[in-house]
């Protein structure tokens, strides 16, 4: 997910966190229905923004066609989720999505935002989304990675985690309750799983006309794309150059997530093994719906250089299709096998 500007590094790392859970944080004070009016009417505007332009006429007329509906709301988080509801009925979008913000003091308010050591502290809690690494028996390695981070230092976090199972046969990577998060681990993980560094999903962003005098906050989107190539970070002595690999996944299996498993299989790298992924393929940031609410608003389509295709909208399916619940056990016994039949070749000509 990416993240904008005027957003406060520390609320972008918060909803990160956050993201795969889908859910507001714990609500305070409720809001009267002129602060449902006002969010309702900065998220009519903040769509000019939205990278799937064509869809934006259908999302006015859903929310125009509930408007009332949505406001006869009393309680918050029914409010929001019926908000989101009507969101994805119309976009067909998982990452566009309203959130409630938490009310800040004014000490808050006022305070500076979170030095990067300080940043860097509050993310090392969790060791960076890194939940469980271990060997398993039959020399087979098993991480389990519950968020990507966007920190620089999730680097060095990978590097020490793998370094830990380094000679391992075979890798199995978690990744059922992974609801996406930022590039920088992406990056460094796809670094130790290939041999050398290969192309990412590319990202096309949208690019806006000078807004007009009377609305500083609009956009009104050019036909151009800003075009952002990516790649896996160059690492010195990946872990897992070669080794077979198995990543298991889920239904909540979501956007960052969901392209290493894309970008490992676009390269003949992994088995997926599991459910098919929640199909969320468009870069995000978080812009401001008034003072009690954000929404999280794609802002570029990524689309993949060898396939042509993404994972929007219909996920990431599996080789080996089996209940979440169950896909560790497959893996463990994939892997004990030597088993490579599941795994698949590159696709040949582009996927749409």
């Amino acid at each position: 997910m990416r993240r904008l500007p005027h957003r406060s590094p520390l609320k972008a790392m918060i909803i990160a966190l956050m993201a795969s859970t889908c859910a507001s944080p714990a609500l305070a004070e409720p809001l009267d229905r002129a602060d449902r009016v006002e969010a309702l009417d900065i998220l009519a505007r903040r769509l000019d923004h939205y990278v799937m332009a064509g869809r934006k006429p259908d999302i006015l007329a859903r929310l125009a066609a509930d408007r009332e509906v949505l406001l006869a709301l009393e309680d918050d988080e029914a409010f929001r989720a019926a908000v989101n509801r009507a969101l994805l009925g119309a976009s067909r979008d998982k990452h566009l999505q309203l959130w409630r913000e938490q009310p800040r003091s004014a000490d808050e308010a006022l305070s500076a935002p979170p030095s990067p050591d300080q940043m860097a502290e509050v993310e090392a809690r969790d060791r960076f989304g890194l939940a469980e690494v271990r060997l398993l028996e039959g020399d087979v390695a098993y991480v389990k990675l519950n968020r990507f981070s966007g920190h620089p230092d999730v680097a060095g976090a990978i590097d020490a985690v793998l370094a830990e199972i380094s000679g391992a046969r075979a890798l199995i990577l978690d990744l059922r309750g992974n609801g996406g998060g930022g590039e920088a681990a992406l990056n460094r993980l796809m670094g130790h799983l290939v041999p050398a560094p290969i192309e990412l999903a590319t990202l096309y962003h949208r690019q806006c006309a000078p807004p007009p005098a009377d609305r500083p906050d609009a956009c009104v989107q050019l036909p151009e794309r800003a075009v952002q190539r990516r790649w896996s970070d160059t690492v010195a002595r990946p872990t897992f150059p070669s080794q077979p690999i198995f990543v298991l996944t889920s239904n909540a299996t979501f956007s960052a997530a969901e392209e290493l498993a894309y970008d490992l299989r676009a390269e003949g790298r992994a088995t997926i093994i599991g459910e098919t992924t929640g199909g969320g393929a468009n870069p995000s940031g978080m812009m401001d719906a008034g003072p009690h609410f954000s929404v999280v608003m794609p802002l570029a389509e990524a689309r993949h250089p060898r396939t042509g295709g993404n994972w929007e909208g219909v996920g990431v399916a599996p080789d080996v299709a089996v209940p979440a619940d169950a896909a560790l056990d497959v893996a463990v016994s994939l892997a004990a096998a030597g088993d490579k039949s599941a795994r698949v070749s590159p696709p040949a000509s582009p996927v749409r």
